[in-house]
């Protein structure tokens, strides 16, 4: 019996083929990792499970934030596929809708952005190829067909082992980074779902996993709960420290794992992924913008994909027939106040999964997990030996060298 549905309940009328390979997916990945003390598999196995919002952080992408200043982080971040593709690694990935003003200037008209998982778009091409495209055409309006997207009719790609399906959705449908885009644009036009490698189910379940565990410290002949930077450094993955999404879910799980305030008698909750898994947005304010003289109007904001509370797309701006640009929207309402970007949209967008949380119980001494104490700071992002930083900084001189001249409004590259 499947235990999670649809992400977000949006296609919950899917066939259960794509429903049972979605939770043999789920149940594979979180079986492939050492056993957690807290960490469950069927959220239905805790008792008095609570739905909780614990795990959640902000969806920009901070990397080039640490390692550029901000305007530098929105024009490389807005660069259309490149940065989507490049630097979008904060399970949120989001375009800039473009459309010509009575001048006949292309600018930015909306914003969209999704928090979809790849892999459920995944089954569901593997195995209900025609329900797949009728949940892209719902997206964008089209009539897009099946032969049309992948070469084959849907008796020819019967004919394929899941396998080779899997293998030619990525290359059709996601691609391989920036320089190996998909070979039909459907995704980079419309933000479908995550296609960045970082934003997977193997990567959500992997961090919320490796924050399951009651590490402590041993300080001054006690034990402590560890800091964040503390696990991360004894686990030898010091790189993940410097992004919004990794550390926040870490921490979400940890304080699961070994509550706050109970280091004299250490407790922890059991803890699952809810039903259903999926990414969310969880918040959005759109509260400091402003649009000729008041606030943005709140029919700008149009959640999608997803039941109330588990929405998975984000469409914010006016419509086609609606008056208005996105770069006549200042942060503040002072005369100098800054044009919103695509990057301060992302900005104020929470995003996680929704977790179970069971009763406080005493953690097992056995399964304490003692790690080694490191100074406040020892992890210093940002820094010109980064690698990371080193790639962003060539990203940024490619985007340098492209002409001006191509580059309109919010910066970004059109989608729709």
């Amino acid at each position: 019996m499947a235990v999670y549905g649809p992400p977000g309940s949006a296609d919950s009328d899917a066939p259960d083929v794509v429903i049972d390979a979605w939770n043999k997916m789920i149940v594979d990945q979180i079986g492939s990792r050492p056993a957690s003390p807290i960490l469950v598999a069927d959220p239905a196995n805790i008792t008095n499970g609570q739905i909780s919002s614990a795990v959640k952080w902000l969806g920009h992408p901070l990397e080039p934030l640490n390692c550029q200043d901000e305007e530098i982080a929105a024009e490389l971040s807005d660069w259309g596929w490149a940065g989507r593709a490049e630097l979008h690694n904060e399970y949120l990935e989001y375009g800039l809708v473009m459309r010509s003003d009575a001048a006949g200037q292309l600018r930015p008209k909306r914003f969209v952005a999704t928090t979809e998982l790849m892999e459920w778009w995944q089954v569901m091409a593997a195995h209900a190829p025609d329900y797949f495209v009728s949940r892209i055409n719902d997206i964008t309006g089209g009539t897009e067909s099946f032969e049309g997207i992948f070469g084959r009719t849907v008796p020819q790609w019967g004919q394929l082992s899941v396998a080779q399906r899997t293998r030619e959705f990525m290359r059709v449908m996601v691609g391989n980074g920036r320089s190996v885009p998909p070979s039909n644009s459907l995704n980079p036009d419309n933000v479908l779902f995550m296609s960045h490698p970082i934003n997977g189910l193997d990567d959500l379940i992997y961090v919320v996993h490796f924050g399951s565990f009651p590490y402590a410290v041993r300080d001054g002949g006690q034990v402590r709960r560890a800091r964040i930077e503390e696990i991360f450094a004894a686990e030898g993955v010091q790189y993940l420290f410097c992004r919004n999404a990794d550390p926040a879910a870490a921490e979400g799980a940890y304080n699961q794992a070994f509550m706050i305030g109970t280091e004299a008698a250490p407790q922890f909750r059991k803890l699952a992924f809810a039903n259903p898994l999926g990414m969310y947005m969880r918040s959005f304010g759109s509260g400091d913008m402003f649009f000729r003289g008041g606030v943005v109007p709140a029919s700008w904001t149009r959640w999608s994909r997803g039941a109330q509370g588990t929405p998975q797309r984000l469409e914010f701006g006016p419509a086609d027939n609606e008056d208005g640009f996105l770069d006549e929207v200042r942060l503040g309402q002072d005369v100098d106040s800054p044009i919103l970007s695509g990057y301060q949209v992302a900005k104020r967008i929470e995003v996680g999964p929704l977790v179970v949380v069971g009763n406080a119980t005493p953690i097992p001494g056995q399964d304490i997990k003692i790690i080694s104490a490191t100074p406040i700071g020892s992890i210093a992002c940002g820094t010109a030996q980064d690698p990371r930083c080193r790639a962003i900084e060539a990203f940024k001189q490619e985007y340098d060298s492209r002409s001006r001249s191509v580059r309109t409004g919010m910066r970004g590259g059109p989608i729709g």
